[in-house]
């Protein structure tokens, strides 16, 4: 069985306790209850952002260290008398290419586009020019900072990662699958934008069983109804917030 994991899909706790930890997680939720007696292998692989550029991040290099350190491994499933090769992999290409890794996945941004910070004044605040909300209002608007002499910027000051091809990779190896008749697969996120290629994969005859990682959080039964009778939702065998 394929499992594709969205890894910063995961609590920070979760990603925190490192990736063996996180493998176990999946294994414990999907064994022994959604995988088959006949199924023998379970194969996960994580998507993030995993290149700067062309650089590996420093989550890869650290996830890479412990994969191979410790998998694959043999998982003894008891209930069904059988051992089960688990092993994980970070998704740098796509399944039918593997040979060419998708690079800059992890890209730098513009801090804080298309959000809005109103002068405070304007949303009720009666403090007017005392506001502790001031400074940072006149800091978003100028772009620069307020205080004179000052010549940092917002661009400067504050800065975001933002990945980049993760949620489609995902759905081209859903597809992928689909297309060489895999009857199973495992995707773990609660990110709804996956929900066009589960439904696609599952139109094209795939069972998915989809484990969301947020405890609050299961897909919309709008969804639901349109979904064929392949599609199972459950969650983490772990609490997460």
């Amino acid at each position: 069985m394929d499992v594709l994991v969205d890894y910063y899909n995961l609590t920070r706790d979760q990603r925190r306790k490192g990736v063996v930890h996180v493998a176990d997680l999946m294994v414990s939720t999907l064994v022994p209850d959604h995988v088959r007696t006949g199924e023998r292998r379970i194969d996960l692989r994580l998507y993030g952002g995993w290149y700067e550029g062309k650089t590996p991040t420093r989550d890869a290099e650290t996830i890479v260290a412990a994969l191979r350190e410790h998998y694959p491994t043999m998982l003894g499933d008891r209930t069904a008398r059988r051992t089960i090769t688990v092993n994980v992999d970070l998704a740098y290409s796509m399944k039918w290419d593997p040979a060419n890794h998708l690079w800059y996945t992890l890209r730098q941004r513009p801090p804080l586009r298309e959000i809005e910070f109103p002068d405070p004044s304007s949303v009720g605040c009666r403090l007017a020019d005392r506001c502790p909300l001031l400074p940072g209002y006149e800091f978003l608007t100028l772009g620069v900072c307020p205080e004179q002499g000052c010549e940092v910027t917002l661009r400067q000051a504050m800065k975001r990662r933002e990945q980049k091809l993760v949620d489609t990779m995902m759905a081209a190896d859903l597809f992928f699958n689909a297309y060489w008749r895999e009857r199973r697969i495992a995707v773990v996120s609660s990110d709804d934008d996956l929900w066009p290629a589960i439904r696609t994969a599952l139109q094209l005859g795939v069972e998915v069983i989809h484990v969301h990682t947020l405890k609050d959080h299961s897909t919309r039964s709008s969804y639901i109804r349109e979904a064929s009778a392949g599609y199972v939702q459950i969650h983490l065998a772990e609490g997460t917030g």
